[in-house]
């Protein structure tokens, strides 16, 4: 007997019957050889390896971008693939930052769509904050510098401004702004006048005691008190403050006869003397013009037989020409004019 494998099974043949079994051989020898040879492995053909092959190759994946025109341009951005593996435009994503200037360095700021963008960051480590569009100190906040003091071209409180940051440049900015006067040492209204020139003086008293003042001064309201009066003297001035000058010094008498004369005290300011009048001849008219205090002596009046007497002049008129004391009647004796004062 002859034994023959087929498909994996044993079997027996009867020994007659080897002619069958050659034709039989012939039947298989074709499919078995075929089966023989191995099928080729997919997986060699991956370009990446799959869990269970045949594989094919991966769906095209999203690529980062930079957009290159419109409003966000300079911007990060992703280009999504299509079925086709065909790629769209370059688009924002919650992600997407663009390059800006951080003098003297750079910084990176994000895109918020529509030529919007956030706070320019300094890509380097924190630093002091300055005035250049960015956020030196990683703060969040681009020139958040604290504000200093500054003078502008103007007048008064109206100079003072505080230092700014705009647009990356530093700028002094106006504070203060024409208000109403007030006596507080300032310009309030910012037109180049003091608070004196402003307020103007007040003023009290009268004569010696007058007293004049600015109204403010420093900053503080003033008062007006008179000066103290004074024993009234002969300068001119009302020394004891009511209002007249050199009142009560009277007058100065001097002389005899037809010389007595008078005068003020004080006249201008300035203490007088008294000078007697002259002194003339003596004549017959009732007077004793050579101020000796005699009347029309030593016969300058002649009385002759036809003369019956002599007629006194009468007082009023002998003391018509003397101030004070005694004057001649012109018959030898005198009238009393009046105590003289005394020098």
């Amino acid at each position: 007997m002859t034994s023959f494998t087929m498909s994996g099974s044993r079997r027996i043949a009867p020994a007659g019957g080897a002619s069958l079994l050659f034709i039989l051989a012939l039947a298989w020898g074709i499919p078995r050889a075929a089966s023989a040879q191995k099928p080729p492995d997919p997986s060699s053909t991956c370009t990446t390896c799959c869990p269970e092959p045949p594989c094919s190759p991966p769906p095209p994946q999203p690529k980062s971008c930079t957009i290159t025109s419109g409003a966000d341009s300079g911007c990060s951005g992703t280009s999504y693939p299509d079925e086709d593996g065909i790629y769209g435009p370059c688009t924002l994503t919650s992600t997407s930052k663009r390059v800006c200037n951080c003098a003297p360095g750079s910084g990176t700021q994000a895109c918020l769509g529509n030529g919007n963008f956030g706070v320019c960051r300094y890509s380097g480590n924190p630093t002091y904050e300055t005035c250049n569009l960015c956020d030196d100190n990683h703060d969040g906040i681009a020139d958040n510098i604290t504000p200093q003091n500054c003078y502008l071209d103007k007048l008064g409180a109206c100079a003072y401004g505080k230092t700014a940051c705009v647009n990356g440049g530093q700028v002094c900015q106006q504070v203060n702004f024409p208000i109403q006067e007030a006596c507080d040492g300032e310009d309030n209204d910012c037109n180049g006048k003091d608070d004196i020139t402003e307020f103007g003086y007040i003023s009290c008293g009268t004569g010696a005691c007058y007293e004049s003042r600015p109204a403010c001064i420093g900053g503080v309201w003033q008062t007006c008190t008179p000066r103290p009066p004074s024993p009234e003297v002969c300068d001119g001035i009302d020394n004891d403050c009511d209002g007249s000058s050199d009142e009560g010094f009277g007058a100065l008498s001097c002389g005899q006869g037809r010389c007595a004369t008078s005068v003020p005290a004080c006249s201008n300011g300035q203490p007088q003397t008294c000078v007697p009048l002259p002194a003339e001849p003596e004549r017959c008219d009732g007077q004793d013009n050579d101020c000796d205090l005699a009347v029309d002596e030593d016969s300058t009046c002649r009385f002759d037989s036809t003369s019956c007497a002599c007629t006194p002049i009468p007082q009023a008129q002998a003391c018509a020409s003397t101030a004070c004391g005694t004057a001649p009647d012109g018959c030898g004796g005198s009238h009393s004019c009046g105590a003289c004062p005394a020098p």
